[in-house]
């Protein structure tokens, strides 16, 4: 079978590893580089949490998805994952955290209930009031998502994939499984894969409605001398507000502390490029100074931005359209599912997860 699949974020080149260790034929187009510097999956590090709330489907996955990073580190013959747990913390929004105990219990995820003791032990860098509680999770923690899509692309290149930068499409023929790119060059395959994240709506415009394009800035943050240990040895933080859900990633294995979450999310144009300014710095450290104790000695020293395809309800979208399958609607989760949806589409393509079940299950609605 061959396979086209557009964009060669880690959407697409995971796909692409699931259909290439199978023996199909498997081309990737991408609009920039390969791996894209500038794309939402290119960052030091991502979290992998099960902490979805009443999203229990999304908790399943999570364990889902763990069994399918160990199979892409034994082909990539290295792991791009360290196991710091992560640390969600009750700062106001009692319903979500309530709800995501519930969800671990029913899949039977390892979790520990910790108190505000507890919480300044895992965080001692946190300000954290005597009715604060967390959730914490041994079985979750960084996966480091610049160092995986450039060994994916290589891993791909050297099992037989094609992959083609720099590559732009211009239109669709879902029909007859046929794309144009913008050079007039026309391709044809048995089955087509739409994984282009923000600019889902540049080709298929009808998704204007659903998805809508976001600009998002983390923080990259020198902390305070005395707490620099504290924060490398400690695990990732998931900290859950009445307003917003601000996480905070350690400085393992060579990246450095970074700070991130809603407050910093805004619409945008992903074809305007992401310069990041003072204000976005500021902003950054801003959300975050409320809950430390030393917030004027975590200093925020740069930033990164991409752009992510935002759903308004927070779920996946995967549908088929002729002998496509768009996945978008990711947002900023994604990531941690990767190497699993990617394994899930070669499935569905191989009449193995029908399309159905596949779009149920990428919503949260449905498990394996």
């Amino acid at each position: 079978m061959k396979v086209a699949i557009i964009g060669g974020g880690i959407i697409g080149l995971s796909t692409a590893w699931a259909l290439t260790r199978l023996g199909h034929k498997v081309i990737v187009l991408e609009q920039g580089a390969i791996p894209n510097p500038h794309s939402a999956s290119f960052d030091q590090h991502r979290m992998i949490r099960p902490h979805y709330g009443g999203q229990v489907g999304y908790t399943r996955m999570v364990n889902e998805a763990h069994g399918a990073w160990d199979l892409l580190w034994e082909d990539l013959g290295v792991s791009h994952y360290a196991a710091t747990g992560v640390l969600a913390v009750d700062l106001g929004d009692h319903e979500w955290m309530k709800a995501s105990q519930r969800a671990l219990e029913a899949t039977r995820t390892p979790f520990e209930v910790v108190d505000w003791q507890g919480i300044e032990s895992y965080a001692p860098a946190l300000a954290i009031h005597q009715d604060a509680w967390g959730l914490f999770t041994p079985k979750a923690g960084v996966l480091f998502a610049d160092r995986i899509v450039t060994d994916l692309a290589k891993w791909l290149c050297r099992n037989g994939a094609l992959l083609r930068a720099s590559c732009p499409v211009s239109s669709l023929d879902f029909t007859m499984g046929r794309l144009t790119l913008e050079d007039g060059e026309e391709i044809e395959a048995d089955r087509i894969i739409v994984a282009v994240g923000a600019w889902t709506n540049n080709l298929l415009p009808d998704f204007g409605a659903r998805v809508q394009p976001v600009r998002s800035v983390v923080g990259y943050v020198e902390p305070p001398a005395e707490l620099a240990a504290a924060w490398a040895e400690g695990p990732a933080l998931f900290l859950i507000t009445p307003t917003a859900h601000l996480y905070c990633l350690p400085p393992v294995r060579g990246s450095k502390l970074k700070f991130g979450g809603a407050p910093i999310l805004r619409p945008g144009d992903p074809n305007a490029p992401i310069n990041i300014t003072g204000d976005d710095l500021r902003s950054i450290g801003q959300a975050f100074a409320p809950h430390l104790k030393d917030p004027k000695g975590h200093q925020v020293i740069s930033g990164a931005g991409a752009y992510y395809a935002e759903p308004a309800d927070k779920r996946f979208i995967v549908e088929q359209r002729g002998k496509a399958v768009v996945i978008t609607g990711c947002g900023g989760r994604m990531f941690k599912f990767g190497a699993l949806v990617g394994q899930r589409i070669e499935q569905c393509l191989q009449g193995r997860f029908p399309i159905e079940r596949l779009t149920q299950w990428a919503r949260g609605a449905a498990s394996t």
